[in-house]
C-alpha cells in the first residue's frame, strides 16, 4: 500500500484476494457503491461524506470492504493506512497522530476499545484533526451503531454519529457459493457449484469460516495437485 507505515502493514495476500471485485455484495450494493466512490465524495464535508461508519455482526465484509477501498485508494496513487484495533495490545494509541496526513484513513472494530480510555481519546481527537486540518477519507467499523457502541467516551460516540452510516447484512446460502467460487478464481482455482454448494451446505456458513476452508484447500490442492472435487474436499476437511 502507498506509504503504508509496517507497524500498519495490510494483511499478506490483500491484492488477490480481497478487492472490490471478489466482494459479492448482496444487500450491501449501496455501501459498496459508496465506497467505490469514496474520494468523490468525501471532498465535501460540509455534508459529513468524509467519514463513514460501517456497523454489523463479524463476518459480514466489513473488514473485506476497507481492504477494497485501500486497494482502490492505492491503484488512485492515494496514499492509504489500515489499523485493526484487534492487534491495539502491539500499539501505543500515540500511533494514530499524524494519520490525518494519509488521503484515506481505515479503523476496524472499534468495538474493541471498549474500557481503554487513552485510545478513545486518540480515535476522538484524530477525527477532529481530519475534520478540521486534512483533506482525507475516514472510514471506520464496529459491531453496533454508534449510539449502541460500549464505549465510555460519549464524546467519540457523537462523532462516530457525525458521519454516513451503512449497516452489513449477511449473505444468502446462493450468494455465500457465489462468493466462495469468485475468492477461489482470484486464487486461480476452479471451483463448481456444485463444490461450492456441499461446502456451504456441510461447512459452517458464516463466511470467514468458509474462507478459512478455502485456504486450507488452495494449498492442499496445490501441494497434491488436486482439482477441488467433492470427494477432494470430503477427504480434506474430514466432512
Amino acid at each position: 500500500m502507498g506509504q503504508v507505515s509496517s507497524q500498519l502493514s495490510l494483511p499478506i495476500g490483500l491484492k488477490d484476494t480481497e478487492s472490490f471485485a471478489s466482494f459479492i455484495p448482496g444487500q450491501n450494493a449501496q455501501a459498496c457503491s459508496y465506497l467505490k466512490q469514496l474520494f468523490a465524495e468525501c471532498e465535501d464535508k460540509k455534508v459529513n461524506n468524509w467519514l463513514t461508519y460501517l456497523f454489523s455482526d463479524s463476518g459480514m465484509g466489513k473488514s473485506h470492504l476497507l481492504y477494497a477501498t485501500c486497494q482502490q485508494a492505492e491503484l488512485a496513487g492515494e496514499t492509504c493506512i489500515y489499523l485493526s484495533f484487534n492487534e491495539k495490545q502491539h500499539m501505543s494509541p500515540d500511533v494514530l497522530i499524524g494519520l490525518e496526513n494519509y488521503r484515506l484513513i481505515c479503523l476496524d472494530d472499534i468495538q474493541e476499545l471498549q474500557g481503554e480510555n487513552a485510545w478513545q481519546i486518540a480515535v476522538f481527537d484524530l477525527i477532529n484533526r481530519v475534520k478540521e486540518q486534512s483533506n482525507s477519507c475516514l472510514v471506520i467499523t464496529g459491531d453496533q451503531p454508534p449510539q449502541q457502541l460500549s464505549l465510555e467516551l460519549p464524546d467519540l460516540i457523537s462523532r462516530l454519529s457525525w458521519g454516513t452510516n451503512f449497516q452489513l447484512y449477511s449473505l444468502t446460502d446462493q450468494q455465500r457459493q457465489q462468493a466462495l467460487i469468485v475468492k477461489a478464481q482470484h486464487r486461480g482455482l476452479n471451483m463448481s457449484k456444485d463444490v461450492a454448494r456441499y461446502l456451504v451446505n456441510h461447512w459452517q456458513r458464516d463466511m470467514p469460516a468458509l474462507i478459512a476452508s478455502l485456504d486450507i484447500l488452495d494449498e492442499q490442492s496445490l501441494q497434491q495437485q488436486r482439482k477441488l472435487t467433492i470427494p477432494f474436499v470430503k477427504s480434506i476437511l474430514a466432512l
